[in-house]
Order: structure tokens, then sequence, then C-alpha cells
């Protein structure tokens, strides 16, 4: 929250003075260092509060830092501006507080959505009246147009009442729109597998485990979380140990770690030299068990969710698994979203499906990874996209009907 600047010239690290108020009253354990993200190398802070250094007390633009959309954060004003608000709610509730001192749980809490919500209108016409960022960014069409995504058009029909997951007709059953496509592939002799995103964390926990918890790493130290199979059954759990990179999960520790990374990759390789099948599955199961606590820091360790990961390395072509673990590896935190929702495979053949229903769109991290499968995995990739007949449509299909009746 309060930024570090370094210095181009001499290396000083430095904070600009407009944060010094909020960083005194509210984040002092903050000003002491900072965090370089691509490796998560703590940096000490070496010159304290200095005027003029951010971009906008030296009357430049702001360089914007979106956060990811996530559910309560899914608006631009909201992933554009999320400092702003931080900043606004923390000093504006801090403030009620102390002339509230009184004030019961109940009350508190009214007064924190209320302040929220009247801070989100501030920042929305602060940035209609002066805006702070520029937040345009690629659109959906931008992104298909530009890497020629294949579009597969389905018009089923809509239930008159969906249920949760379930929103359209199949055989008069009220089915999910991933079942209505993966019924229509098997129509073509494609069998389908759910895919996204946890068989591939449950791939990579498996299959990198024994080089992301390398004892000898100078960066590794050791973490503890709580188990995810007691918090997914809501009972008490114990707290797992695991070595764990600092720097884990970002570009840093690809680069860092790449004299390591291909030596690892040796595992997976026959003594000839050619990416093996048989030996990544052999490796999956005789590693599935000691790679538990990367699994379960991973949210990877449903035994669904694992079989699953087993069952790519069966549809894909070994060379194809390498390149999804060398791809997350690189950058594991920015690149574990946005995997399509199906993975078809027939004979030697598999294709990477998203499924869109009616009006969804395809969220900011699809896009991003429609962009590296362009750019860097190349796998074979469509969208299957399901239309609601328009209300024109249907007027004219019940006139129809009335009128043969």
């Amino acid at each position: 929250m309060i930024r570090k600047y370094r210095c181009a010239d001499c290396g000083a690290v430095m904070m600009c003075v407009c944060d010094e108020p909020f960083g005194q009253r509210f984040l002092a354990h903050q000003l002491s260092e900072g965090c370089e993200l691509d490796t998560q190398e703590r940096v000490p802070v070496t010159h304290g509060f200095r005027p003029a250094t951010c971009n906008g007390c030296r009357g430049l633009p702001l360089q914007p830092a979106p956060g990811a959309a996530i559910p309560g954060r899914t608006s631009k004003i909201k992933r554009f501006y999320w400092r702003e608000l931080f900043f606004r709610e923390t000093e504006r509730f801090a403030d009620w507080e102390a002339t509230n001192p009184q004030a019961s749980p109940e009350e508190a809490g009214t007064a924190r959505k209320r302040i929220a919500s009247e801070v989100l209108d501030e920042i929305k016409a602060l940035h209609a009246f002066a805006p702070l960022y520029d937040m345009r960014e690629p659109s959906q069409a931008d992104v298909l147009s530009r890497y020629d995504v294949a579009i597969d058009a389905f018009s089923p029909d809509y239930a008159a009442t969906p249920q949760k997951g379930a929103v359209v007709m199949l055989k008069g059953a009220i089915v999910s729109p991933e079942a209505f496509v993966a019924h229509h592939y098997a129509a073509m002799g494609w069998s389908a597998m759910p895919l996204e995103s946890v068989p591939l964390h449950a791939l990579f926990g498996v299959l990198m485990w024994l080089l992301i918890e390398d004892p000898a790493d100078t960066k590794n130290r050791m973490v503890s979380f709580g188990s995810r199979t007691a918090f997914a059954a809501r009972v008490p759990g114990e707290q797992i140990w695991m070595h764990l990179p600092e720097d884990f999960g970002t570009p840093g520790y690809g680069r860092r770690r790449r004299e390591a990374l291909d030596e690892h990759f040796q595992f997976f390789f026959t003594s000839d030299g050619h990416a093996d099948r048989g030996q990544l599955l052999w490796l999956f199961d005789y590693w599935r068990e000691p790679s538990e606590r990367l699994r379960q820091y991973l949210w990877a360790h449903r035994d669904t969710d694992v079989e699953r990961a087993r069952h790519l390395i069966e549809i894909l072509p070994a060379k194809t698994v390498l390149a999804i673990l060398r791809y997350l590896v690189d950058d594991y935190w920015g690149r574990y979203l946005g995997w399509p929702d199906l993975l078809l495979h027939r004979a030697d053949e598999f294709l990477l499906v998203e499924v869109k229903s009616s009006s969804d769109k395809l969220s900011a991290e699809q896009m991003r990874w429609i962009v590296d499968n362009h750019e860097a995995l190349k796998l074979p990739f469509r969208i299957a996209k399901l239309h609601r007949p328009s209300r024109q449509t249907t007027r004219r299909s019940s006139t129809n009907h009335a009128a043969d009746d």
C-alpha cells in the first residue's frame, strides 16, 4: 500500500511524502522495507519519505496497476482505484470510530458499508471529471479478432426456471452450458473432461514438488497453513508445514531457478532425450503422496482433481505437458487462472474449449490466457458460444404456435 521507489542513479529506496500521513497513522509496519514484486525480495528503505517522488507529485500520469477481477471487485473503478478506495475508506472509518467509541458491532458494520458506498461514489465522480488512470483495456472483440479465435455458435432452448449452474435444455433435462456443449461434441466422436484450472494445479503440484520444496534452494523457508481438506469439511485441522521459496509464483522464480529447472526436467525424458508419457505417468504415481503438501497449498488436494491431472498425461502429448509446466513455473500466480472449461480428446487429437452462455463475457484472465496461448503454448483452442433466442424470435414463435392452434 505504501509504495517504494528506487533511484535509478544511486539505488536509494524511498517513499513519497504524500503517503506519509496515512502510512504513519495506519501502516507503520510497511515503512521500513519494500518488496520486489517480481522476486518477493525484501528491500530496506534507505531514505524515508521524500518530496516529489511519485508520478502524481511530479505532475506525470499515474501508472495503473489494476487488481484482478475477483468477487466484489469486478468493476473497472474498483480494479483501477483499489488503492484510493482503501485509503479513503480506512481514514473515514477511523474518524467515525473515534467519534463513536460506544458504537455496537452492528452500528460499526452499517457505518462501514455506508462509508464504502460514499467513497465509491466520490471516486466515480473524480474519474468522470478528472481521471487518474487510463482504464482502457483490450476488448473481448479485439482479442478474438486479433488472435483469430474460432467460435462455434449454438442456440439451445433456455430453461424457464433455471437452476444453479444449469440453465439450458437438453433432451428434456436442465443442464449446464458445459454439459450441453460436451454432448454436442460427443456426437462428433469427442470425449470431454472438465478442465478449468484445478487439474492443472494438481499436475503442477505432483510433477514439480521436488523442485519447489528443494531444501538446497537458498530462498526456501518453512511456512505453515491450515489443512485444505479440513477446511472443506468444516472441521478443525492440523497445520501443514513445508518448504516454500519466498519468490514462488513470481516471474523472478523461474529466472532465478533456470538451471535447477533444466536439471529437474531431465526426470521427464528418456535416456535418448525424448519426452516420454510412460515416464511421466510413473513419476506421477511415485510422487503423488510426497507432493501432498504442495498440492494442499495450491488447493489442488482433492482426489478427483488428482485423477483428472493424471488423465491429462494420458490425453496430452508428453511435450505438451512439459510446455504447460514450464509456462506455469515461469509466472505461476500470473497464469494459474483463465484456463478453458473443457478438454476434448479423440484418438491422438485434443482441443481446449471455453464455454460462454448468452451474454457471458471473457474475463481479463481468460483474455490473457488466449494471448499467451497464441504466443507461447499454441494449444488448439476454440470458444463454444450459446446464444439465447431474442425476444423478437420468441414472440414470433409464440404467434406461430397460436396461429397453428
